[in-house]
């Protein structure tokens, strides 16, 4: 049963209400009081205090007391019985067969009039107050308005005995008392309902091991259960009315904003909490097909392995760290923005990583990304490039030589345990060192000269830039291998392909190399304009040579088109189709133009129809690449 207080301001009603409070089962007596207009609020607040689920008031009383408490207020309406006897009475006492009569108060207080001067054969004038001090200047107002009586409370009958008007009490009986109390029970039956709900559903939230947690459309926590509070290690008051975000600080608040604000389901992301890898899901609140906020749970996985300070200082002065996050990346392009929403997506997870691209994409950038993104980014991150050394180092680098292996191991494979191992060129990884490699991604290390295998926990990622799936189908990589590096794969496109991120690349690599070499420059507008338009065959790589170029090799501080295309045509050499000679590289419409005139002797009429533009400009396509009578380039 619910908690019920009467606060009323006559000790008559008290005595009317007492006895009728035990006839309705829902209703729990807390207390029946007479109070003033001044201790009323107050009272109210102590009540809610101790436990108090309903109040019972009337008119002013009510209106004081509905702000200031957070539980429900059923006020004391008169009937339309009590009122219309009232009025009946008035009417009688003077005697006259349809007098103008008004009734003065809160609205709070009177039923529905709508039909009295029908039913009683009255002029019926309403004055409805907002404040008490409103009362006796309206009972004044009515004389003026023609009233012959009226009916109110205390002050309203005083203020008409002064002016000689007649007047009555607003009556307060059994009747108005009684449907008060039926609203009221109804309440009640459905705060004891909501009580038992809660309580059920506190019982299965207490008593699951998955924590579980609920925000409002803020993003405000509302709702914990136990599990919660022992997974965040936090007490109740250190949770409940405070912001996710803040308590979550590497809560992807992208991922929490498209649920609250779009309804999108989060499902299974990785999250460190407390240094272990908890699962977390979110799903949003929907009520009546609006968003209300937000239910996340948390399945606690296992515990996060650190490796200790001083392994982290070598590893460290030893160059085994990952420099470069997400945020660090130009993302200007649509098939950028795509491929890095993938790459975050996988990195919180500990399976291999396949990287495939054009040399020069990035590769090597974006695998460390993934790793600083990823729960394993405090510690090692060991970078290894399969392509440069002989099979037989490549192995021992890899797998180390039991027979001079050190107390503190000398492999790669070992220092990256708890960490990332990312094998750039993974294609040049000979036959034995692969199935070495495949063991060492299903959890089993063996040093090499060794036939005792131990548990490993490294998350691999590879990258190529060739097609390993014509490698295994020449036999030239394992496909097992293929299979297990590839649960998780990312393509970098090319800058030709992605041509909105070319000027951001040019800008950091610039502003990179004036700040080293302390010479700044400034490219023109025709500049800018060549480099976004020129192909970039070598990537990233090819952009970084030529911008460092630029800013030690200019003598002018304006960088105009001019000198950046010497500048590109002075380190990209190419061997002209059908000849051994090397000319350096200026632009693939440059190869183009320069192959026709050749094809056909010089005839630059075939060569413009061809190209389907017109002699003007193939002689301007001839003056802007330089192309020579020998037609060299």
């Amino acid at each position: 049963m619910a908690k019920v207080a009467v606060l009323v301001p006559f000790r008559e009603l008290c005595e009317i209400a007492r006895p009728l409070m035990d006839q309705y089962p829902h209703i729990q007596t807390m207390c029946v009081e007479y109070a003033s207009t001044d201790t009323v609020g107050e009272r109210a607040r102590a009540l809610e205090q101790q436990g108090c689920e309903l109040i019972i008031s009337r008119g002013l009383h009510a209106q004081i007391i509905r702000p200031l408490i957070h539980i429900p207020v059923v006020e004391l309406r008169l009937t339309a019985q009590e009122l219309g006897t009232v009025l009946l009475e008035l009417k009688r006492e003077l005697g006259e067969e349809r007098p103008r009569l008004g009734i003065i108060g809160f609205a709070n207080m009177f039923c529905d009039t709508g039909s009295f001067e029908a039913l009683f054969g009255i002029e019926l004038r309403r004055y409805m107050v907002e404040h008490s001090n409103q009362l006796a200047p309206y009972t004044e107002q009515a004389v003026r308005d023609g009233c012959r009586g009226v009916v109110g409370g205390e002050i309203v009958c005083e203020a008409a005995r002064r002016i000689g008007l007649h007047y009555r009490f607003t009556p307060a009986g059994e009747e108005s008392v009684r449907t008060a109390l039926e609203t009221a029970s109804l309440i009640c039956h459905a705060i004891d309902r909501e009580k038992r709900n809660s309580a059920e559903m506190d019982a299965m939230l207490n008593y699951t091991f998955s924590g579980i947690l609920q925000v409002d459309r803020e993003g405000v926590v509302r709702r914990i259960n136990r599990a919660g509070y022992d997974m965040l290690g936090k007490a109740p008051s250190e949770l409940l009315g405070h912001s996710i975000t803040q308590l979550l600080p590497n809560l992807n608040e992208r991922v929490l904003q498209d649920t609250l604000y779009q309804g999108k389901e989060a499902y299974a992301f990785l999250l460190d909490i407390n240094h272990k890898a908890v699962i977390v899901n979110i799903a949003p609140v929907l009520v009546d097909d609006g968003i209300e906020g937000a239910v996340l749970t948390f399945q606690e996985g296992s515990r996060i392995a650190e490796m200790d300070t001083e392994l982290r200082r070598e590893l460290y002065q030893r160059g085994f760290i990952a420099k470069y996050n997400f945020q660090n990346l130009v993302c200007e392009s649509p098939e950028t923005r795509r491929t890095l929403e993938l790459a975050r997506r996988i990195a919180k997870y500990p399976a291999p990583v396949l990287l495939t691209g054009e040399s020069g994409t990035g590769k090597s950038i974006l695998a460390q990304c993934i790793h600083n993104e990823s729960l394993m980014r405090k510690n090692a991150f060991i970078p290894l490039d399969c392509s440069a050394w002989m099979p037989e180092t490549l192995d021992n680098m890899l797998f180390g030589n039991y027979s001079t292996r050190q107390d503190t191991g000398d492999s790669m494979v070992e220092l990256a345990q708890n960490g990332t191992l990312y094998l750039n060129h993974v294609e040049a990884l000979p036959a034995e060192t692969q199935y070495k490699l495949l063991n060492a991604i299903q959890g089993r290390f063996m040093h090499n000269g060794s036939h005792r295998p131990t548990s490993i926990n490294v998350r691999v990622i590879a990258s190529s830039d060739v097609n390993l799936i014509s490698r295994v189908e020449k036999g030239e990589f394992r496909s097992d291998l293929y299979y297990a590096l590839s649960v998780l794969s990312v393509e970098l496109l090319p800058l030709r392909r992605r041509r909105e991120d070319i000027l951001g690349w040019v800008n950091r690599r610039l502003d990179e190399w004036q700040e080293k070499y302390k010479r700044y420059v400034h490219l023109t507008q025709g500049a800018r304009q060549f480099l976004n338009d020129y192909d970039w065959p070598g990537n990233l790589n090819q952009i970084d040579n030529v911008c460092e170029r630029i800013v030690l090799l200019t003598e002018k501080r304006n960088i105009d088109e001019v000198f950046v295309r010497r500048q590109l045509e002075q380190v990209t050499p190419k061997l002209m189709p059908g000849s051994e000679r090397v000319v350096l590289y200026k632009d693939q419409k440059a190869v183009e133009i320069t192959e026709l005139l050749r094809k056909y002797g010089g005839n630059r009429e075939k060569v413009a129809a061809e190209l389907g533009v017109s002699k003007t400009t193939l002689w301007r396509y001839i003056k802007k690449f330089g192309i020579g009578e020998d037609y060299s380039y």
